[in-house]
């Protein structure tokens, strides 16, 4: 399976990945409660495959960025996931896959944040499009 880990998470692992994942998104400051679409992130692991992992956090976790594109194991329908953070709280209750479609993610319509801290924004975001491309 093609994968792109970038930016903080350049060099890792599937399983790294999904570690920071769960570490990150969930915790206690989550508020997970039932509400439609959220999903904790450890129940997650059976259900996706991760295509794209894509993490900024700056200095003293300001101005800090993530996206992730995901795979349906069992339909191959592809979903989103977009978190944002400044320095009082982190990413956590924001795990909350969104189905997207290749059309739009190939389309000039898309877009993801990479912060304020991402000194190779513009060739991250030109590697999340090659990827895309060749998807």
């Amino acid at each position: 399976m093609n994968q792109l880990f970038l930016e903080d998470l350049a060099g890792s692992t599937d399983a790294q990945v999904r570690e920071y994942i769960n570490a990150n998104f969930g915790g206690d400051r989550a508020g997970y409660d039932g509400r439609p679409g959220i999903l904790k992130p450890e129940d997650f692991d059976d259900r996706f495959d991760v295509l794209i992992a894509y993490v900024s956090v700056g200095s003293w976790g300001c101005d800090s960025s993530a996206f992730f594109l995901l795979r349906e194991k069992n339909t191959g329908n592809l979903f989103e996931v977009h978190g944002s953070h400044c320095s009082c709280y982190g990413f956590e209750g924001q795990w909350q896959p969104e189905g997207t479609g290749l059309e739009y993610l190939k389309s000039d319509k898309f877009s993801f944040s990479t912060g304020g801290y991402d000194d190779n924004a513009r060739e991250n975001e030109q590697k999340v499009r090659e990827f895309l491309a060749a998807l």
